[in-house]
Formats: structure tokens, sequence, C-alpha cells
């Protein structure tokens, strides 16, 4: 077991931070501190986002905005590179941003978050100086929004058993295979796909890694719908699109090191993000629970039996330890496997949550009565499935944990 450091603190200048807050105030609006209270706010339990169309392009339009003013502000990309669109200073400046940020209520980024912790890490880790210096400003300033091309229908979660095969065309490739599951990518104009280009006896030594245009003829996206009704998802067909070789990120047959690059970006911002606030969802069902107690006491019922405040009291003490656990783990630089240890607790805190509130509504929570605070339960519980597959299954994360990081034996594979 490799035990790894968390990164040091750096001082930051105070005038940085006047500066961030000089943004933040002609840019944004002070978030308001009160706790909602019941009724208030829009009617939903937050486990991930998969909204209607209509407001899928409203938020990719705001997101797209709110993050071309912060590159130009300089203040997007504070630890980058200043020769990729970095502002060249450190991980505490990071930090300082997102403190003060969290002051102001900002626009909803998730059209762009694939693009910023997922495919510019791996750009990062392989790409050429040339793929570098075009690629990873644009990201940064949502010119270009990106998407992940890795997962297939017959691969699972086992990226070292993907099909799409990659094959050489003079200076380029020439590609095609199958993704799914691949978030936004109806609307990314950048895919970052892992792609077979050999075979041979250890199967993740043979994949290399392509930065490729969305929009090519050669390439279809099908939007998957949810049974949430979203569709956020989709799959990719690829029928020989052409790749010049200057597009390819990373070496030969080095595609998994990208990959892994691409993972522990996902791996940190999993842990840093406040895209599924996992304590608001506590807080909606000690909130719920409470609700249904006086409503049951008030017409001379017995209020909430002991399985169900202890259901209850479980989620609360869980949400508890995600939430130190993912601050504790967040901090190790650089993400590392540690950080699959937040995405179990997430999954399990969810599953538990929208279990007990089950319990505590019964058919309210999948008939649509119009009751503030109840059936928004129930999409929630038709989300949370898709949080123990995305990015790895529940299977997957617990492999790593046992294998890189608590050093126990690998399990047995088909080669």
């Amino acid at each position: 077991m490799t035990v790894r450091a968390v990164a040091p603190e750096t001082t930051v200048d105070p005038a940085f931070e006047e500066r961030c807050r000089a943004f933040l105030d002609a840019h944004a609006t002070r978030r308001v501190t009160r706790v909602p209270e019941w009724g208030e706010g829009p009617d939903t339990v937050p486990i991930f986002e998969s909204p209607d169309d209509e407001e899928e392009q409203a938020q990719l339009k705001l997101a797209r905005a709110w993050q071309s003013a912060l590159f130009d502000a300089g203040l997007a990309w504070l630890d980058g590179p200043p020769e990729y669109g970095g502002a060249g200073l450190t991980p505490a400046h990071r930090e300082a941003f997102e403190r003060i940020a969290a002051g102001y209520q900002l626009p909803n980024l998730y059209t762009v978050f694939v693009g910023l912790n997922i495919i510019a890490p791996g750009i990062l880790a392989g790409g050429s100086e040339e793929l570098k210096r075009d690629l990873l400003p644009r990201i940064w300033r949502a010119d270009l929004i990106a998407c992940q091309l890795f997962s297939e229908p017959g691969a699972g979660s086992d990226l070292s058993a993907i099909s799409t095969r990659a094959l050489r065309d003079g200076a380029g490739w020439q590609i095609t295979g199958q993704k799914v599951w691949t978030s936004g990518g109806h609307y990314s104009d950048l895919g970052l796909l892992l792609a077979r280009t050999s075979d041979g006896p250890v199967p993740h030594r043979r994949l290399t890694m392509f930065a490729v245009d969305m929009h090519d003829p050669c390439v279809t996206v099908r939007r998957l719908r949810e049974m949430s009704g979203g569709a956020h998802f989709n799959e990719v067909f690829i029928d020989g699109l052409r790749v010049h070789d200057s597009r390819r990120v990373g070496e030969v047959d080095g595609g998994w090191q990208v990959a892994m690059a691409t993972l522990g970006g996902e791996r940190k911002a999993v842990g840093d993000s406040d895209d599924a606030p996992n304590w608001e969802v506590v807080r909606r069902l000690v909130e719920l629970a409470r609700r249904v107690r006086d409503e049951r006491r008030a017409l001379g019922e017995p209020g909430l039996d002991d399985a169900t405040r202890d259901a209850v009291m479980r989620c609360y003490a869980l949400g508890l330890a995600l939430e130190r656990t993912a601050a504790r783990l967040g901090a190790i630089d650089p993400p590392g496997p540690e950080m699959s240890a937040v995405k179990l607790l997430r999954n399990r805190l969810l599953r538990e949550c929208t279990d007990t509130a089950g319990a505590l509504l019964g058919p309210a929570m999948t008939a649509d009565t119009g009751a503030w605070g109840t059936f928004s339960w129930g999409r929630a519980a038709t989300l949370a499935p898709g949080l123990r597959i995305g990015g790895g299954t529940d299977e997957i994360q617990r492999n790593i944990l046992g294998e890189r990081v608590l050093g126990l034996p690998r399990e047995p594979r088909i080669t």
C-alpha cells in the first residue's frame, strides 16, 4: 500500500482574493445562506442532472458564457500552465477561488464538467505540444464542449475489452466501432476516443487515444431516453472515421496511460464537486421525515417507527462520513485510486436515502399528486441507479480499492 501525501498549503495573496470577489460581484449574485423552508424552491432532489432539452440548451448557453468570462479574466484554470491557457498559479489559488465562489449563485456547469475535469487532464497528460496548445485553451474557455468515448456495449466496465478499432491509413487512422453511455455527446464538439490499435496477450497495452471531431459525418450520435424522462446519455456509432495522426493523444498502444489520467481527473472532480450536493439530499430526507411524523401525529396516529427513524439516522451519519472522506481524499494531489471510496460512499448514500424516502412516502412516491416533496423522490429513485454504473460500476470501484490501495491479490482475469 502506497501512502500519498496531501498537497502542502501555499499562502494566497489577499489581493488575489479581492480580485476574485470583484469578478464574482460583477458576474454573479451572492448566495442566500438561509436554509429554504418546506415547499420553497424547485421540487427536485439533486441526484444528477437530467434536464429536458429546452432546459439543457439554456444551461449550456449560460455555462459557455460563464466559462468564457472566467477564462478571459484569467480565473478559469488557475493552476494550469500558462502556455496552454492556464494562469500558472497554485492549487491553493484554485481552492481559494472555489471557497470564495461558494458564496455566490453560479450557473449550472454540468454541460462543461466532462471537458474540464476529464478530457482536459487526459490531453494535458498525453497530448503533443501542438494538440495541447490547440485544444486546452478552447476547452477551458468552453469554445469546445468535449465528451468521453470510452465505454462500449460489449465491454461493460472493462476498458481493456473494447473492440472499436483504429487502423493505420496513410498519415492517419481509420476508426470504426460503437460507444455507449456518452454523457453530453449530442451537444459536444470534441470526443476523446479510446480504440484498439493492435492485438496481443495484454489487451490494455494495445489501445490508443484520439481526439475526434463529433461533427464529422462519419460520427452518428443517438440519444438514450432514461426512465427518468431525460436523455443525457448517448450511443455513438463511428463508421470509417479518418483521423490524422496529429490528433493522436499519447503514444501508439499507450492509450491506457492517458485513460488513467482522465479517470484520475474524474476522481478528483467527484471529490471536489458541488454539482451533486449530497448533504442537500440528506437535508431533504430529514425534513421529509419530520413532515411525515408531524402529519401522522396531527391525525392521532403514531409518528415514525423505530426502523424508519434508524434508517433516517443511518443516512445522516453516512452523509457526514461522505463529506469528511471527500474533503480528506480531495486534498491528495495528484488524485488517485483512493477516490473510488468517495464514489462508493456517494452511491450508497443516495441509494439508502431514496429507499428510506420510499418507506416514508409509500405510494405518494410513485403517483404524482402535486404535493411538494413527494413525487420528486420517485424521480430521484429512477436516477440513482445510473450513479452505480457511470464512471465504473461499484464492483469495479471495489476492485480498484482492493488491488491498488489495499494491495490485495488481483482477481483472475480472462485474457
